[in-house]
This record gives structure tokens, sequence and C-alpha cells, in this order.
């Protein structure tokens, strides 16, 4: 909440419980005290300004300790906290004696303790007893509790901002990753002087466009993800002159579904990579199943024990991070890692 608007919620809140004190004070006043005395602009200016007068030690207790006291037992200066609320204690006895002797008495003839010079036993125990157990405790308890908020408001910003870079971080990973092995493989199309080095060109063009322009944002369609993992597939099928064996299957509705973007990628892009493609009995098999609310994706490939790159693939490490980060709760990762095979399910709640 802005600044300007916590102050005018604590003004509108004082201002209303200042008419109430003195709706009651005077209600009270005249009928116990002057039965006989009709309602009359003077009585009621009388009883208002003694209750405004005595609303000013409400908010010195509370002020005091929400401003001044609380912060210190925040730090855990404990001793400064505790001379400070004595401070506050006195400095109030002496404002009561002040305006009950000087100027309640002798100005609007309104004597509260009987003629008592100075009855400061009465003023410690009923300011020590009555207001400092209520309206510093109060003040105590606002600054903690929002003290508490602004903390948590703060920290989830501060989360939001993190997961935000993060997810750039972890796309732009993904991004270059993929690209340096398209263009590897068509300069050994354009190498072998292959016709097909022209369309996958075009291909890897039609992705570039798709990560450039539309892989910054958070979500996307989900027609628009499977259609660049068609791109994929084929410039892979064009880059292995039509060797690759790849099976790409889709049932169920496949619209305008919002799906984090450059997600389902990764787990293509570690079949090619570490997968035997060329087995047309055990090919990559992809399979996405759709729904409105939900998705199922799974890619599995037949391990190429001659594969010489060892690393594992960068997408398969983000891509755990995105899905805790978009989809907490959610989502459903399963990699069965068989001794032949290497299958990868995810289950997604879209809604």
């Amino acid at each position: 909440m802005k600044r300007k608007y916590v102050v005018l919620l604590h003004v509108a809140f004082w201002v209303l419980f200042t008419a109430n004190n003195i709706w009651n004070s005077v209600s009270r006043g005249i009928l116990t005290g002057h039965r006989s005395v009709p309602v009359s602009l003077g009585l009621f200016g009388k009883y208002a300004t003694i209750e405004v007068c005595y609303i000013v030690i409400a908010l010195a207790c509370f002020y005091s300790a929400s401003l001044l006291v609380a912060p210190l037992l925040a730090r855990k200066k404990y001793l400064k906290a505790l001379l400070l609320a004595v401070a506050t204690l006195a400095a109030i006895v002496l404002y009561r004696y002040c305006i009950e002797y000087y100027f309640f008495k002798p100005v609007l003839g309104f004597d509260n303790y009987r003629g008592n010079v100075w009855p400061v036993g009465r003023y410690v125990s009923n300011i020590a007893m009555y207001y400092m157990p209520s309206y510093f405790v109060y003040g105590l308890m606002y600054f903690f509790i929002t003290d508490w908020y602004r903390t948590r408001h703060r920290q989830q910003a501060l989360e939001k901002e993190k997961s935000a870079a993060e997810l750039t971080f972890l796309r732009s990973q993904l991004n270059p990753h993929f690209l340096f092995n398209s263009i590897n493989d068509i300069y050994s199309l354009t190498y072998q002087q292959s016709e097909q080095a022209p369309v996958a060109l075009l291909k890897l063009s039609d992705i570039l466009r798709y990560m450039l322009r539309e892989g910054g944002a958070d979500t996307m369609p989900l027609q628009s993800e499977v259609k660049y993992l068609e791109n994929v597939v084929e410039l892979q099928r064009i880059s292995t002159k039509g060797a690759a064996c790849i099976n790409f299957s889709i049932e169920g509705y496949v619209g305008a579904q919002q799906i984090a973007t450059l997600l389902l990628i990764a787990f293509v892009e570690n079949a090619f990579k570490h997968g035997l493609l060329s087995e047309p009995e055990n090919p990559v098999d992809i399979h996405l199943f759709a729904t409105d609310a939900a998705i199922k994706f799974s890619v599995r490939n037949k391990k190429n024990r001659h594969q010489k790159d060892k690393t594992p693939g960068i997408g398969l490490s983000n891509v755990r991070r995105r899905l805790e980060l978009m989809y907490p709760g959610r989502h459903s990762l399963i990699i069965d890692d068989a001794p032949e095979f290497y299958t990868v399910t995810l289950t997604l709640q879209l809604l």
C-alpha cells in the first residue's frame, strides 16, 4: 500500500475513534452529572475538548510504540527500548498533569481528581494499567504485523524477479546450444553439396524466427510449439539425409492452450543427441496427447552406445528448474533410464 494511503487510513481511523469517544463522553456526562442541563453547544464543546486532550495520550502511546520502541525491539536493543518506554510513560504523566491542572481545572472547571495537588501514583498507575497495555501494545502489534507484511511482500517481489531472470537465463542456455548443433548440420550438408541444404536453411530460418520473435515470452500457444518441434524434427531428417528414424505422433486437441515457451524441445534434442536414430525397428518415438486442461508428452529412444559425446544435454538439467518455477505442483516428470532405452514422460496441468 502506498504511503499516502497509509497516512489517510491512520487519519480516518483516529478521527472516527475520537468522534466516537467524544459522543460517549458527552452522553455519559449528560446522563450522570448534568441531567438537568439541556444539550448545548457549550456542553458539547467542553466534553469534546477534554476527550481530544485525552486522545493525545493514546496517540503518544501508539506511535511511540510503533515508530520508536518496536524498531528497537526488532533490532534486539532491549535496554534502549525499555528506557524509551519509561520515558514515554514519564512524558505522558507530565503532559496529563499539565492539561488537568493548568487547563481543565481553571479553564473548563473540570477537576478529575477532586483537589489533589499532585496525584503521581494515580497518574502512573492509570496510564501504566490502562493506556500502556492497550494503545502501547497495539502500537507494537501494528509495527510487527506491518513489518512482517512488508518483509513478505519484498521477498515475494525478489523471488519473482529472480524467477524471471532465471527463466531468461535458462532459455538463453538452451537456444545457443540447439543453434550450434543446427548450424553444424547445415554446414555438413553444404560441404557435401546436398540438395537438402537450402531446405534445411529455410527450416532453420523458421526456427530462428520463432526463437527470436516469440521465444522470449513466458508462454505460447501449444500449436506454435508443436509447429516449432515439427520444424526441428524435419531439420534432423534433412541433416541425416533421411536416415533418421523418427515417429512424431499427436493425439487430442492442439490449439491455443498456453504452454511454457521452448519447454519440450529439451527432450527432443536430448533424444537426437544421445539416441540411436538409424534403426527402423527402434525409432525415436515422440508422442503428444493434449486436451484443453492438460498435456502428456513422451520421448523414447534407444541408447547409442557408440555416441562419442557423453556430456549430458544442457536442456534436461534446465527443464527441471523451469518446471519448478512455472508449474509448481502442476507437473510430473518421469525419466526411465533403462539399460537399452531412455524414456521421458512429462505431464502438465495447464489450468
